[in-house]
């Protein structure tokens, strides 16, 4: 071995070398232009060496010296070949693709001209992604030894073809970048990984700071567990967790679980896609301790699907601390729940921030977004709908954080579109309707016995598990012996296949029938609080399904705000107030439910005469528009006609005042327009019985503009 590290003139000419000072170089390629001339001069000067075995029976004569490989194997020249130059000092161990040694010399080794990007065909990848069924590795070990080629991180290029990887390859703390030639939809073209791992990870990633996945397609292969790609800490310190992956252009499909997110800060898919997933989820965030938290975490364009068969397989959860989850223009597609909030951890830290903008959700069969545990998510410009029958948006009572809907489309529902059991709910400038689409009697359930529950109220009893819930609104059906079941209820669930209907009293011997299910636009419970509900369309949609919804917006609680909606299309009305007014109940200013904005009131505490009267709190409609829609009235004795008027003339058709209270909706509405100038309002009493005495009237009104 040479001691002054001299080379020879044949190689300084080869490696293309303007100078002696490249003499000391331990890879002299570095200094050469590997494109162009000096390439074109290296590979003219370099002896050519026909394959990997042939090199590894060649010892070079002097350090620099080089070599130009025609290929790996004999079968395929050109690929996995290039220059190689000698490095007579080197005693680095044979990769198989970076480093060669060479048979019975210790000192010495072939070495590629590659400092931060490999390809795989230099390990001796042929692309087929076979191989023999005893191979345990395939070509795990191939992509394992380009990834150990970096140990300060770089990129290792996969052309076209299928790599098949046998056992899980592992990135420990360096940043590498796997770089494809095309991700694809199908099966042959493109750069394919496919894991045939049985219930391992594809990729195990720990500790990486940067690098990632571009250009390419992973899908597994018969998985039965395991996910394609999961990272983990390194150790407990703030350095060994991941930083900064980039995941763009890549498919991913046929896997068990898709993309475990553990001990990892800043995280970007862009234009990514999964699809068809059979085990628990498709993405998951943390589902283990505090200490490995996964945020913030992107997803910008991309599709996520666990796949339209998959009824069982979450889309993606957010499991204990972590959040700051950002979804811009992304779709999820079916399975099971699109997004779930949850802790299961055991630690008392919350999963939080969630802001979904664009895109939206379709076709699952669970609930489109389940919160159970966290705080503040936000939901703007979006589409979601669901093909199952729950709810499209639950959110549970340990949700602590705000929930924020603004501009979004909810439709669709087997039940309600929001069901709302914590505090804070923003709901704005949205479209919510043809939910509560299972009430029909193609979603019914066979009922299997009626009988008394044992306090005189009527027990259903199913043939199957019903799956609902205690405060469900049902219409019972096609009841033989006691017609009074056959009506709309409000059940107080037992169990999985049997209710009570509360209110209802058993008698007879009712037989047979079945039950369906209701749903409403918005649904809020018991012990909610802060619900806001402003400027929204919450009813039927023409052209855009199966209108089914039974009202807009049904609260069992009092904290609630409720002005400027549009709660028409409904088909048993707007609003179904299940709670108790308090001084926290605010619901004005929205069509479809009948309320009013004011009421002009007249009252005559003697005897009544035909005439005209004035209302006791307003003489003039002035500087506005007023539409009258609705009368309250009584009469202590005897009887009369009323009629609202405007500057004497009547403006409403006649309505008859009797003893008993009542409330009448105006069918031909008086429109009063004050605008331009005051108009005088009040009463017209006509066809008034001699006895008649003690009148109270009401014309509810509602402000026009």
């Amino acid at each position: 071995m040479s001691t002054d590290r001299t080379i020879t003139r044949r190689g300084l000419t080869a490696l293309g070398l303007g100078g002696i000072a490249g003499a000391a170089l331990a890879a002299p390629a570095h200094a050469a232009d590997d494109s162009g001339e000096d390439r074109r001069a290296q590979i003219a000067a370099a002896e050519p060496v026909a394959t990997v075995a042939d090199l590894r029976e060649k010892a070079g004569t002097a350090h620099g010296e080089t070599v130009y490989l025609v290929g790996y194997f004999t079968a395929t020249p050109g690929r996995g070949g290039g220059l190689l130059f000698w490095d007579e000092e080197s005693t680095e161990d044979d990769n198989g693709g970076t480093v060669f040694a060479v048979t019975g010399t210790a000192t010495g080794r072939w070495k590629r001209q590659a400092e931060s990007r490999v390809d795989l065909t230099w390990f001796g990848w042929s692309g087929t992604g076979t191989a023999d069924p005893e191979d345990a590795s395939a070509d795990s070990d191939l992509l394992q030894a380009a990834v150990d080629a970096l140990p300060s991180g770089g990129t290792v290029a996969i052309g076209p073809g299928l790599v098949l990887l046998r056992t899980t390859v592992n990135v420990l703390r360096v940043p590498i970048t796997f770089a494809g030639a095309g991700h694809s939809d199908n099966l042959e073209t493109g750069t394919q990984i496919v894991v045939d791992t049985t219930d391992a990870d594809g990729f195990l990633l720990t500790g990486v700071r940067g690098g990632g996945f571009r250009d390419l397609q992973i899908r597994g292969l018969e998985l039965e567990g395991g996910s394609l790609i999961r990272t983990e800490r390194a150790g407990p310190e703030p350095e060994d967790g991941n930083y900064m992956l980039a995941f763009s252009h890549v498919r991913f499909r046929d896997g068990y679980n898709g993309t475990t997110l553990r001990g990892c800060n800043t995280v970007r898919f862009q234009n990514c896609v999964w699809n068809t997933f059979t085990g628990e989820y498709v993405v998951l965030l943390n589902g283990v301790a505090d200490d490995t938290r996964a945020d913030p975490i992107e997803f910008v364009q991309c599709g996520i699907a666990a796949g339209s068969g998959n009824h069982a397989t979450d889309n993606v959860i957010v499991d204990g601390l972590g959040g700051s989850l950002k979804f811009i223009a992304t779709a999820i597609l079916f399975g099971r729940h699109g997004l779930w909030m949850r802790n299961t951890t055991g630690s008392a830290a919350l999963p939080k921030f969630v802001y979904f903008e664009g895109g939206g959700f379709e076709n699952t069969y669970g609930y489109s977004v389940l919160l159970e545990r966290g705080a503040q998510a936000q939901f703007a410009n979006a589409y979601i709908s669901t093909d199952g029958e729950l709810d499209l948006v639950r959110v549970g009572p340990d949700f602590v954080g705000g929930v924020t809907f603004a501009g979004c489309v909810i439709r669709g529902a087997g039940r309600n579109g929001i069901d709302f059991a914590s505090r804070r709910l923003n709901v704005s400038g949205c479209l919510i309707g043809n939910n509560g689409r299972t009430a029909h009697v193609d979603f019914g359930r066979s009922l299997s016995g009626l009988a008394d529950n044992g306090d005189g109220a009527v027990r259903v009893t199913t043939a199957d598990p019903h799956g609902w819930e205690t405060g469900d609104r049902v219409t019972v059906y096609d009841v033989a012996g006691a017609d009074a079941v056959n009506s709309k209820w409000t059940v107080t669930v037992i169990d999985d296949d049997s209710f009570d209907l509360q209110g209802s009293e058993f008698t007879g011997s009712p037989s047979g029938g079945a039950a369906y299910r209701h749903g409403a636009g918005v649904s809020i419970r018991e012990g909610a609080t802060r619900v806001v509900l402003t400027g929204n369309g919450v009813g039927g949609f023409v052209g855009d399904g199966t209108n089914r919804q039974d009202y807009a917006f049904v609260t069992a609680s009092p904290d609630v705000l409720v002005s400027a909606n549009d709660f028409n299309g409904n088909h048993a009305g707007g609003l179904l107030m299940k709670a108790t007014p308090t001084a926290e109940t605010r619901i004005s200013g929205n069509k479809g439910t009948g309320d009013v904005d004011g009421w002009f009131s007249a009252r005559v505490g003697g005897a009544v005469a035909n005439g005209a009267l004035d209302f006791g709190n307003n003489l003039f409609v002035a500087g506005q528009h007023v539409t009258v829609v609705k009368a309250a009235h009584a009469i202590d004795a005897g009887s009369c006609k009323v009629r609202f008027a405007v500057d004497g003339d009547a403006a409403t058709g006649p309505l008859t005042v009797g003893q008993e209270a009542a409330v009448q909706t105006i069918s031909g509405i008086a429109y009063v327009d004050g605008s331009a100038a005051p108009k005088r309002i009040g009463l017209l009493v006509e066809d008034a019985s001699a006895d008649a005495a003690g009148l109270t009237v009401q014309f509810g009104y509602r402000l026009a503009g």
